[in-house]
C-alpha cells in the first residue's frame, strides 16, 4: 500500500512539474497582453471574451484580438457555444487546450 501511494505521489509531482515547465515555455513566447489573457483563462476556466473582459476589467477590444492570437497558436480552443453571462447572447466559450 505504501508503494502505491509513493508511486501516485511521484506521478503527481512529475505531472505538476511537467505542466509548470510547459507553462513557462509557452509563457515566455507571449506578449504582455497575450500573457494577461492567457492567465485569465487559466484562472477562470471556460469563458466568453466578454466574460473575461469583465472579470479582468480589460476592454473587450483588448481581449478579443488576444483570444484570436492564442487560438491561432493552438493555446486555447473552443469549449462550447452558450449564452454569455454578461450579454445574454449566444457566444463562443474558450478554454486552455
Amino acid at each position: 500500500m505504501t508503494a502505491d501511494l509513493y508511486v501516485r505521489g511521484s506521478v503527481h509531482h512529475y505531472t505538476a512539474e511537467t505542466s509548470r515547465e510547459a507553462y513557462h515555455s509557452i509563457y515566455d513566447t507571449l506578449g504582455q497582453r497575450q500573457q494577461e489573457v492567457y492567465d485569465g483563462f487559466l484562472g477562470n476556466g471556460s469563458c466568453t471574451n466578454l466574460e473575461l473582459s469583465h472579470l479582468m476589467q480589460m476592454p473587450i477590444n483588448c481581449v478579443t484580438p488576444r483570444t484570436n492570437e492564442l487560438r491561432k497558436r493552438g493555446l486555447i480552443v473552443e469549449d462550447c457555444k452558450r449564452v454569455c453571462n454578461i450579454s445574454g447572447r449566444r457566444a463562443i466559450s474558450w478554454k486552455i487546450k
